[in-house]
């Protein structure tokens, strides 16, 4: 390599070095100024609504079936890749190269099936299974339920207050008796 073509490399990467450098250092390092940012700060949200939270869970599921799916094609291709020789030969072991193979196959395609399960199960899920499995995990519960009150739909909040229902009257709501629906004024009196 020449100097030539070394020197303009290492300049090159002192340059690029030098624009992050100045991109991420502090504002007040270079202006004497303060710099306030133009809009007000937008609070993110913390917590996944409960859509988020269900397309994540059947995403997830999603992506390892279509995983698994893909080794056991790979192993099945390889398999007839090594048909044409000896796999005893090929691997040099005691036991028959084959056999492995398909114990392999078979053991990713028992994993698919569970996996297709959870999927299936992923595809499932209430509200009432994000309230449980995910919103009473959170360190702030106040705060997650603050947020999220105002993402749910009328039927998920219709299907919570069913669930809590549910938990705290031990029957169903539509097994309530009248006394413990209605919630009107006149009720009290």
């Amino acid at each position: 390599m020449s100097l030539n073509k070394y020197l303009s490399g290492l300049t090159a990467v002192c340059m690029a070095a030098f624009a992050l450098s100045v991109h991420a250092a502090p504002a007040s390092k270079f202006s004497s100024s303060p710099v306030r940012p133009a809009i007000a700060a937008i609070p993110t949200p913390q917590f996944k609504s409960y859509r988020e939270w269900k397309t994540e869970k059947v995403n997830s599921a999603q992506m390892k079936v279509t995983l698994i799916r893909g080794q056991i094609q790979t192993q099945k291709t390889g398999r007839r890749a090594a048909s044409g020789t000896d796999p005893n030969l090929a691997r040099g072991k005691s036991m028959e190269a084959v056999a492995a193979h398909n114990i392999s196959v078979e053991a990713l395609e028992r994993q698919l099936s569970e996996e297709q399960y959870d999927l299936e199960v992923a595809k499932d899920l209430s509200v009432t299974d994000y309230f449980a499995g995910y919103l009473t995990k959170v360190s702030d519960k106040k705060a997650a339920f603050k947020e999220v009150a105002g993402k749910l739909s009328p039927e998920e909040v219709a299907e919570l207050m069913n669930a809590y229902a549910n938990s705290v009257f031990g029957a169903h709501a539509s097994d309530l008796p009248a006394s413990a629906t209605n919630t009107s004024k006149e009720a009290g009196r």
